[in-house]
């Protein structure tokens, strides 16, 4: 089936199609994954830690132009205190970083900055415990301190701008985000309405697949396939209902001379108009089948062979009576009828078809436009019954 499918060119195109769609929403899947987790980042607690660490370089100095007053031990302390506060809030700032790692690579060329701050406060602790034994250094541990603080105010502000440049970017992303899902639900929708509409075709080229092989394209009757296998099962079920089932073959009369006077297109419209009628006059339960050119055959269950007569005998009544629209002939077609019935399924089609054909033979040679009836050996012959009608129904045909 998906073969048959990929043969027709709108299956092909379907298919390409939803191939591309299927990429494209996979690409912008990622995409999506991708944009959601960068701005689903929440920087607070590193903005809360650069802000808390902002705040040492000015309570430095506070402190520094207090302990000028203070004995040198005194002095030495708070700036042992900013030393440790400072690092403390370094080394939590470069843990929340590692954290974002949507946020590392922004911040990568800040790195050196980071790890020479570190340096300078190791240093820093360093000279601080050289100048609890030698208070001359107090004043280069002040001014070194100083430098300190300036550098890390200095890098804790260029880790604000650029925090906050990322936030601007993770906002554009909040708003490209929300038009990329618009985007992926489209293509979603898009592919979805393409695979139905490909599986809607696949199912309509199969029902015309499975209709053409069923079914005459000219008249639009069943075709002589379908008839053998309706017959097949028409004949298992009368046996199994011991119920009878009679089979008519149908020729249209002079059919040839209709084609060489009027041509074919004027044959083909006989034909139409004359399966249409045929349709019309048939019952829901048989089964009318073109199998030759002007050959049809009406396959009637749960009927007699008095019942199939007579009901042969009102078809080419009522097709002799029937003026075709638009065709202007010199007398309305004509058909003969052979006519042949089984009892419980007791026969086979090919047998049935036979009987019948043979019966359709001699209505052709005793004149046509008239039924005959041929039965199966040691059948009931209908001239037994009253109340049917006589196996054979002469009328003086009108174009003979």
């Amino acid at each position: 089936m998906m073969r048959r499918f990929l043969r027709q060119p709108g299956g092909r195109l379907a298919l390409i199609f939803a191939a591309i769609l299927c990429a494209m929403s996979a690409i912008m899947g990622s995409y999506v994954y991708s944009a959601c987790q960068k701005a689903s980042a929440d920087y607070t607690t590193l903005i809360s830690d650069i802000v808390l660490a902002q705040q040492a370089t000015p309570q430095l100095r506070v402190a520094l132009e207090e302990g000028r007053r203070l004995p040198s031990n005194e002095h030495i302390q708070y700036i042992d205190y900013f030393i440790s506060l400072s690092k403390r809030h370094l080394d939590n700032i470069q843990n929340s970083i590692e954290h974002h790692r949507y946020l590392i690579a922004d911040v990568e060329y800040l790195n050196h900055h980071f790890s020479e701050l570190n340096s300078r406060l190791s240093d820093l602790a360093l000279l601080s415990q050289e100048a609890q034994q030698r208070p001359e250094l107090i004043d280069p541990l002040q001014s070194v301190a100083m430098e300190i603080g300036s550098a890390q105010s200095w890098l804790y502000n260029q880790l604000l701008e650029d925090i906050r440049a990322i936030s601007v970017q993770q906002r554009l992303a909040m708003q490209r985000l929300s038009i990329a899902v618009s985007v992926l639900l489209v293509l979603m929708v898009s592919a979805a309405i393409t695979l139905c509409m490909a599986v809607i075709y696949l199912h309509r080229q199969r029902n015309v697949m499975h209709e053409l092989m069923l079914t005459d394209e000219l008249t639009g009757l069943y075709n002589r396939r379908h008839l053998v296998n309706v017959a097949s099962a028409g004949l298992t079920q009368a046996q199994r209902n011991r119920a009878p089932l009679s089979l008519l073959l149908l020729d249209l009369d002079h059919f040839k001379q209709i084609n060489d006077t009027y041509g074919h297109p004027a044959g083909d419209e006989v034909l139409r108009q004359v399966s249409k009628k045929l349709r019309e006059l048939s019952r829901p339960s048989d089964t009318l089948a073109r199998i030759g050119g002007e050959e049809f055959c009406l396959l009637m269950p749960n009927t007699a062979t008095h019942d199939a007569i007579q009901a042969a005998d009102r078809l080419r009544q009522e097709i002799e009576a029937n003026t075709l629209r638009g065709m202007e002939l010199h007398a309305n077609p004509t058909i003969s009828i052979g006519v042949t019935s089984c009892k419980s399924g007791s026969l086979t089609f090919e047998q049935l078809y036979s009987l019948a054909d043979k019966a359709l033979y001699k209505a052709k040679a005793l004149g046509r436009n008239r039924v005959e009836s041929l039965l199966p050996p040691n059948a009931p012959s209908p001239h037994n019954d009253p109340l049917t009608y006589a196996h054979t129904l002469i009328h003086e045909p009108s174009d003979s």
